[in-house]
């Protein structure tokens, strides 16, 4: 399968997720992305991000959307109502985006519950306080059923924003490698570092 005819559904739009597109996008890969515009991130001012002071929770968010929207990834604003298993991938049903059909799916939801009857992930108590479940995955972001990934606090990792941006990357990088049938890599561009000397 190419990359360009591989779809991938992420849903939630926090830094997990948004990252999680941005490196999918960049792998070449077709993204629909499903978010609420829900994110506890914009509420929060940054303290911890290596390469800043300080920066609000809403302008990293802003600066991620900015990047993945040049890549012109396909964003659905409001809830994913449910995801079914289907003949090779799955079906994502959202009143707001209609039903679309994928390959993968990347869980980034947060602290909110996960409500997706039709699939039969493994959850189990959630390990930090305000988080409602945990899906249970292996340390590549895999879940119970092949084929859907969970990353950030769903996954049961910290909620700081610099930690869930790079399970969102893991992530990506695990599905871009399955897609491609060899090990991928989003390398950073130094053609413009400056001359050390």
């Amino acid at each position: 399968m190419s990359t360009e005819q591989t779809r991938v559904a992420v849903i939630g739009g926090g830094a997990a997720g948004l990252t999680a597109a941005l490196f999918l996008a960049r792998a070449g890969l077709q993204v629909e992305l499903y978010d609420q515009d829900r994110s506890i991130l914009k509420r929060a001012r940054l303290l911890n991000l290596p390469g800043h002071d300080e920066l609000e929770g809403r302008e990293l968010l802003d600066q991620l959307r900015g990047k993945i929207d040049a890549l012109e990834v396909a964003t659905h604003e409001g809830k994913v109502d449910d995801v079914s298993v289907e003949d090779g991938g799955f079906r994502v049903h959202s009143a707001h985006g209609g039903d679309t059909s994928v390959s993968y799916v990347v869980l980034a939801t947060g602290q909110g519950t996960l409500r997706l009857a039709s699939l039969p992930v493994e959850t189990t108590e959630a390990r930090q306080p305000f988080v409602k479940v945990n899906v249970v995955t292996d340390r590549w972001g895999a879940t119970s059923v092949p084929g859907v990934y969970a990353c950030g606090v769903v996954a049961g990792w910290p909620s700081q924003a610099v930690v869930c941006a790079g399970s969102g990357a893991n992530v990506a990088i695990e599905i871009a490698s399955h897609a491609t049938g060899s090990f991928w890599v989003d390398h950073d561009d130094t053609r413009l570092a400056a001359d050390p000397e």
